[in-house]
């Protein structure tokens, strides 16, 4: 019988406490939107570009667990006499526009920001007495192009704070140990924590 050969642990770590982060919903409508009819357009979301594609994916998923075949995503529908970028908050002439250039009865747009984004996922030798934080905003908004109306919008504001994480990284070359590495989630990261912390909300209000 060959004998066990064990393989030297590379990388060691030893964890007291991690990172602190907080998600916080701006207060807005308590109905949700009704799933049940209607042909649905999801905008191409403002967002930075190297977020864009998760974001998207994310959206595209929830909202077809509940539209099926009746959500269409911008980018892959042809003729549309729009433009891409949409603001926030748009008013009936600007709905109308919308519908008269789509055609389709519900418009989705969704604009994401990072607010703050002072360290990186991975620090080493932290400051106790540096107090920065990553922060990023999420903004929901569904569109009734029917009777040009906005019927749900909502934000999302997620947080992560630096904090004290006491830890070990050890090395097999060298045999050194690192104290205070700390792991936080990233301003990207906390966009998709604000959007799907939305989609939660939207889902308990709506009809389906």
């Amino acid at each position: 019988m060959k004998s066990l050969k064990f393989i030297p642990l590379i990388f060691l770590f030893i964890f007291s406490s991690c990172e602190s982060s907080s998600y916080v919903t701006m207060p807005g409508p308590k109905t949700g939107v009704d799933f049940t009819s209607g042909k649905w357009l999801l905008n191409e979301l403002d967002c930075p570009k190297n977020s864009r594609d998760k974001l998207t994916a994310e959206t595209l998923d929830y909202f077809k667990k509940n539209l099926g075949e009746r959500i269409s995503y911008i980018n892959d529908v042809n003729g549309l006499l729009i433009t891409r970028k949409i603001h926030l908050d748009p008013n009936k002439t600007k709905l109308k526009e919308l519908k008269d250039g789509t055609g389709f009865d519900f418009f989705i747009n969704i604009v994401s920001t990072k607010n703050k984004s002072d360290f990186s996922s991975v620090e080493l030798y932290q400051d106790e007495n540096d107090l920065g934080k990553n922060e990023s905003a999420v903004t929901l908004e569904v569109y009734d192009l029917n009777l040009q109306e906005i019927i749900f919008s909502q934000k999302v504001v997620g947080t992560a704070h630096k904090k004290e994480t006491k830890s070990m990284w050890e090395t097999e070359k060298s045999d050194k140990l690192i104290d205070n590495i700390t792991f936080y989630r990233s301003s990207d990261k906390l966009m998709v924590g604000s959007l799907k912390r939305i989609f939660k909300n939207l889902n308990k209000a709506s009809v389906k």
